[in-house]
């Protein structure tokens, strides 16, 4: 099966190329179904999209593979209730994540202010930051 390419492809090429790692069609192709979905999904969930387009893709491949892509900083995590990590696309820059608590959409959020922050945490708390995540909660235009 030929891939099309992706706008974010040298983004993930770049990432992949300083690492032991290939960035591989079966890579590609969870990245490209990652980028297409603007919510939270679970190993398994991407699994059943994938094993659609590609039937005989491996679910350790794809949790080896989601692993990798946390590592490199292309996506995000977050524990489900349940236990279970869900993972999201971040391969544009830093922003943070707006969640819609109803359907679960989610949209980036840009971060402008980081700096300031860590200025502010440096001065006033004697404090280094090292990483962050902020994600804020509430009910999207679609569904309020």
């Amino acid at each position: 099966m030929k891939l099309r390419p992706h706008a974010d492809e040298r983004t993930w090429t770049s990432a992949f190329g300083a690492t032991p790692h290939r960035l591989t069609s079966q890579r590609r192709l969870i990245l490209q179904q990652l980028a297409g979905t603007k919510k939270y999904v679970t190993a398994k969930e991407l699994h059943e999209r994938l094993s659609r387009v590609k039937p005989h893709i491996g679910l350790a491949t794809v949790y080896r593979t989601l692993e990798t892509l946390r590592e490199l900083g292309l996506v995000a995590t977050v524990a489900q209730a349940r236990g279970e990590a869900a993972y999201l696309y971040c391969g544009r820059g830093h922003h943070h994540h707006a969640v819609c608590t109803r359907c679960g959409r989610v949209d980036d959020v840009p971060c402008r202010s980081l700096p300031t922050f860590e200025k502010m945490l440096s001065s006033a708390l004697r404090f280094q930051l090292t990483e962050h995540q902020l994600e804020f909660y509430g009910v999207c235009a679609r569904c309020s």
